[in-house]
């Protein structure tokens, strides 16, 4: 074995040792963050729309406790869309929620972001999609919706925020199980 192995090989047993033993954690060695307090982890744990525009906005010091996303116009720069520039497409009814297939269409001009919520779900962002330049913002993606509730599509354009809502009843809930 050549000796740059055996460095590493030392290396890594004592940092071992020291892990087991309590003596140092990986977040002081790794300079690592525990999840939900960096970026990512305040926007993806956003439990209403207004934290999930503010976390996206880079704040992840608001509290977070809303539980609906129907508490509206708290956030900066947020307003509700004009007829028809966002569509969401998903059934009235959903017989099962664990597979939900909802379509989402934005005509906002310059949109870079399009993100899905379901507001009853214990998670509620279910999905996010960055729009890279001169395409069409449209997804299509199947999601667990946990009870009847508000789907919230939500459009950055310009530093600006813009949702649209559509009410779903749900059967059978998908998440809480």
């Amino acid at each position: 074995m050549d000796q740059s192995r055996r460095d590493v090989m030392r290396v890594a047993s004592a940092l071992a040792l020291a892990f087991t033993s309590g003596l140092l954690k990986p977040s002081e060695v790794f300079a690592g963050v525990s999840w939900g307090s960096d970026w990512n982890g305040a926007v993806y744990s956003a439990k209403s729309l207004e934290a999930f525009v503010i976390a996206m906005n880079g704040d992840t010091t608001t509290p977070n406790s809303s539980k609906t996303v129907t508490e509206r116009g708290r956030a900066p720069g947020l307003s509700l869309a004009k007829e028809n520039e966002i569509i969401i497409e998903a059934p009235e009814l959903a017989e099962n929620g664990t597979n939900v297939q909802v379509s989402l269409t934005s005509h906002i001009p310059n949109a870079d972001f399009i993100a899905l919520l379901a507001d009853q779900n214990p998670n509620p962002v279910c999905v996010g999609f960055h729009v890279l330049p001169n395409n069409d913002p449209s997804y299509s993606v199947r999601i667990k919706v946990a009870e009847t509730s508000s789907l919230v599509a939500v459009v950055r354009a310009e530093g600006k925020w813009f949702y649209a809502l559509r009410d779903i009843t749900v059967m059978v809930g998908g998440c809480l199980g």
